[in-house]
């Protein structure tokens, strides 16, 4: 456009210079027309330039969000402790009596039966005084019974037949007291069940009172565990449990048979026990165990993921979606929350079924913000 001004402006100057001085005020008048006309043209050249190049109104930009409509669901939490398989009937077997090792009857391993023989003791001592105190024995009971009869007819005297009467009797009780003192060097099973350990040797002297065989009884076994104070109200009889056995890559489940109430004052934990079920073979005493125990349920709980929770300074909040007529906009929620487990977090306050909560999309929202939605599941 510029360059169409510039050369109609140099050509009327052309023709202007031609003319002769006669024709100069006409001339005058007809180009002062004529850029009047031009200058006309430009303004309106500049208006719809300036028309055309007027930007359209910006649209409204919102963000963009995810949501989840929130049900009542069953909520459960566990906690996970370490346990030991053990067995009421774990017993080591002491000998009653010292003495030298004679005989052992079983190996590690072997089933036996209660009252059944394990081993001997060395008792050729107490053989031999039981053999010369039984022959003593008769003698005292021919001269008691003769002594008796006499004093029956008035024959003897009365302290002879005491002195028969009184000897025969010291004999058998101190027979009563040897055999008892032969028995104890006898080690025999209190229980039935599995040999699992043989701590004495043939030959070696084995002390009264110290552990020489061990057997259990496999067919009661159960898991027990500490668990810290602070979960002692929480923890009761009957709670579901699952038990895994790691090295064996075994699991079941079952429930708590025993709570203890109460508290070891050295590491301020308490016990339960888990009884292990009779169909549950191959198990063994003192292998590892992890419990799952279901501490708390809630059949009706509100639950959102525990990544969605924000805080500000003692408020913890989230975001719900709410329609306003035809669009969306994002709520501050004040909540009050419960447990958590596996990543999701009881809200105990502040939501309710039908809810929209914002799962994605969360971090810049503002009360009240235009949001558009996309809704899972």
């Amino acid at each position: 456009m510029k360059k169409t001004t510039t050369c109609l402006i140099i050509g009327l100057a052309i023709l202007f210079a031609a003319c002769g001085p006669r024709d100069e005020q006409a001339r005058l008048q007809q180009l002062e027309g004529r850029r009047d006309a031009l200058t006309e043209e430009i303004n309106q050249l500049k208006a719809e330039i300036a028309g055309r190049g007027e930007a359209a109104p910006a649209p409204e930009r919102r963000t963009h969000v995810r949501a989840a409509l929130l049900e009542p669901t069953l909520f459960r939490h566990f906690i996970r402790v370490q346990g030991t398989v053990e067995s009421d009937n774990n017993i080591l077997v002491p000998p009653q009596a010292s003495g030298v090792v004679k005989t052992i009857h079983v190996k590690a391993g072997q089933r036996v039966s209660k009252g059944q023989l394990l081993a001997e003791l060395d008792g050729a001592i107490l053989e031999s005084g039981i053999a010369e105190l039984e022959n003593g024995l008769e003698l005292a009971r021919t001269i008691y019974e003769r002594q008796n009869r006499l004093w029956k007819q008035n024959i003897g005297s009365e302290i002879e037949y005491l002195q028969a009467k009184n000897n025969k009797e010291g004999l058998e009780r101190k027979l009563v007291t040897l055999r008892e003192q032969y028995r104890m060097t006898k080690i025999t099973a209190p229980i039935s069940g599995t040999v699992d350990e043989v701590i004495i040797k043939e030959g070696e002297m084995a002390a009264a009172g110290m552990g020489a065989l061990r057997i259990v009884q496999l067919s009661r076994l159960k898991v027990t565990a500490s668990l810290a104070e602070n979960y002692i109200s929480r923890i009761k009889q009957n709670d579901l449990v699952q038990v895994e056995i790691p090295v064996l890559d075994r699991s079941f489940e079952h429930t708590i048979d025993a709570v203890s109430q109460v508290i070891d004052p050295q590491n301020r934990t308490f016990q339960i026990e888990v009884r292990i079920p009779p169909r549950e073979k191959g198990l063994t005493p003192n292998l590892l165990a992890v419990l799952t125990i279901n501490d708390y349920s809630n059949p009706g709980a509100i639950t959102v993921p525990v990544s969605i929770l924000q805080e500000t300074g003692t408020e913890e909040f989230v975001f719900v979606a709410v329609e306003n007529g035809d669009e969306w906009i994002a709520r501050k929620r004040i909540v009050s929350v419960g447990e958590n487990y596996a990543g999701r977090i009881e809200v105990l306050e502040g939501l309710a079924g039908g809810d929209h909560v914002v799962t994605f999309g969360f971090q810049n929202l503002t009360d009240g913000e235009k949001i558009t939605l996309d809704i899972d599941g």
